[in-house]
């Protein structure tokens, strides 16, 4: 295939997945829309379990959204459960292989191969999706918190400085009282 350093022309030739080319085209996104609609379309979204496994999800959003104007509960529940969370993204593997092995107990098909990638899709992934967005609610309020603790420093400063003019304008016209 010729991938040792000698052979290579450019560093394109070296890498034989497409994405990685300079030139984009509609090819990838294509592409990756439809094999999303393909693993859409293979699973059978019927089964209780899958659906419980989305009420879980669904769940978890909306208590980040409902704690989106709560900073301290919102942060409590992201860092907190993000423990949990990542314990559970770790879990995934062990998780697959025991799917693997018991799905005719739970399932009418057997969607868990060895990459994980089912899994993944359906579990780590929301669940990372979950904690990113509350991380992002959590940053936007520390940064609203940063604008308004400036803008109070900014009007502490001016109102010191604007004091500071004042007794020093009070001196001027002392000096000048006195001095008549």
């Amino acid at each position: 295939m010729g991938y040792e350093a000698d052979s290579i022309e450019s560093p394109e030739e070296s890498l034989p997945i497409y994405f990685l080319r300079k030139t984009y085209d509609d090819i990838s996104w294509n592409g990756f829309v439809e094999s999303v609609q393909m693993f859409i379309n293979a699973v059978d979204w019927s089964q209780p379990w899958l659906w419980m496994l989305l009420g879980f999800h669904i769940i978890s959003l909306f208590i980040v959204i409902k704690l989106r104007n709560n900073t301290t509960s919102l942060a409590v529940i992201t860092f907190g459960l993000n423990i949990l969370k990542v314990l559970l993204v770790g879990l995934a593997k062990p998780i697959n292989t025991l799917a693997q092995d018991n799905w005719q107990k739970f399932s009418r098909d057997n969607y868990f191969d060895q990459s994980g990638f089912f899994i993944s899709m359906v579990f780590s992934f929301p669940i990372l999706c979950n904690s990113v967005f509350g991380i992002v609610l959590i940053l936007n309020e520390v940064l609203h918190l940063l604008k308004k603790v400036k803008i109070a420093q900014i009007k502490h400063q001016r109102a010191r400085v604007s004091l500071l003019e004042e007794k020093r304008k009070e001196r001027q016209d002392d000096k000048k009282f006195k001095n008549k």
